[in-house]
């Protein structure tokens, strides 16, 4: 059933060139009918970019760790290991900083008290002290 509505939404988006807001959790799915795709963690996009290009190299360590953490039908290999311990933190309390910076493995100094700007480039969008907005974006995120 599930198959079956997703083929129709993808004929409807090609014979009447609609686009969606597909919300869902099964990135499974997700790849399968997105063409583009954003990664939100406590409610704020942390990355953004074109279906492929995600899944093939995300950027951010939540987006990283989020592929990373996708079962496999390899009875052997077990439940993947992706880094991010067992607390979760209060959404109504969110961390300073990066929010994701209390389970981030790659987080640096300024991830605790500095949300890092917003990095547009070729490849889509990314909020991540990694990966730095240059000087003209991060005057145009400040407006």
């Amino acid at each position: 059933m599930q198959a079956q509505i997703l083929n129709l939404l993808l004929e409807l988006r090609r014979d009447f060139g609609l686009t969606y807001v597909f919300i869902s959790h099964n990135l499974a799915v997700v790849e399968h009918i997105a063409t583009r795709v954003a990664v939100m963690y406590l409610g704020r996009m942390v990355e953004e970019a074109a279906t492929p290009v995600l899944f093939e190299s995300p950027r951010h360590p939540y987006a990283q760790a989020l592929l990373a953490s996708v079962l496999t039908p390899e009875p052997g290999l077990g439940i993947p290991e992706t880094g991010l311990g067992l607390a979760f933190p209060d959404p109504l309390n969110p961390p300073s900083g990066c929010a994701f910076h209390p389970r981030c493995a790659q987080a640096r100094p300024e991830c605790a008290h500095t949300p890092p700007a917003v990095r547009r480039d070729a490849l889509g969008q990314v909020s991540c002290h990694l990966h730095p907005a240059s000087a003209s974006q991060q005057a145009g995120h400040e407006q």
